[in-house]
This record gives structure tokens, sequence and C-alpha cells, in this order.
């Protein structure tokens, strides 16, 4: 009778051992799995953010580029302006001399 319940005790333990083993691998396992899972995440959240990144780089580039040319032409424009004022005083100041002369 002691010996059974001793054997029955035994018995118990190592299935409780194996039951132990069996939770231990399958927590590895889930481990291995979230971290997969994460790391997946992870370099999905950085593609994304250097996607976005050089969106916002082309963007501005676009915007700088854009802002160069309206420059361009308002610097052509008074450019010409001064040019025409440039002109118009040269006549004014070449008719003044030749009064002058006159």
């Amino acid at each position: 009778m002691v010996e059974e319940t001793i054997r029955s005790i035994r018995e118990t333990e190592e299935e409780a051992d194996e039951i132990i083993r069996e939770a231990e691998k399958k927590s590895r396992e889930i481990l291995a799995e979230a971290e997969k899972r994460a790391e997946k995440a992870s370099e999905e959240i950085l593609s994304r953010a250097r996607s976005e990144a050089l969106t916002t780089v082309e963007q501005a580039k676009t915007g700088g580029e854009r802002s160069m040319a309206d420059a361009e032409a308002e610097t052509e424009k008074a450019v010409l302006a001064l040019k025409e004022s440039a002109l118009s005083r040269e006549k004014e100041a070449v008719d003044l001399v030749l009064s002058m002369l006159v």
C-alpha cells in the first residue's frame, strides 16, 4: 500500500514535470513568434516612415524649385522694368543735353 502510494506520487511528479516541460516549450514558441511579429511590424513601420520622409523631401524640393522659378520670374520683371526706366531716362537726359546745346 505504501509502495503503491509512493509509485502514484512518482507518476504524478513525472506527469507534472512533463506538463512543465511542455509549458516551457510552448512558452518559448510563443515568445519566438511574438519576436518575429514584432520585428516584422517594426520593419513595416520603418519602411513607411522612410517612404513618408522621401515623399516629404520630394515635396519640399518641388516647392523650393517652384519658389525659385517664381523668384526668377519676378527678378526678370524687375530687371526689365529697370531697363525700360533707364532707357526713358537716358532719352530724357539726351534731350536735356541737346536742348542745352541749342
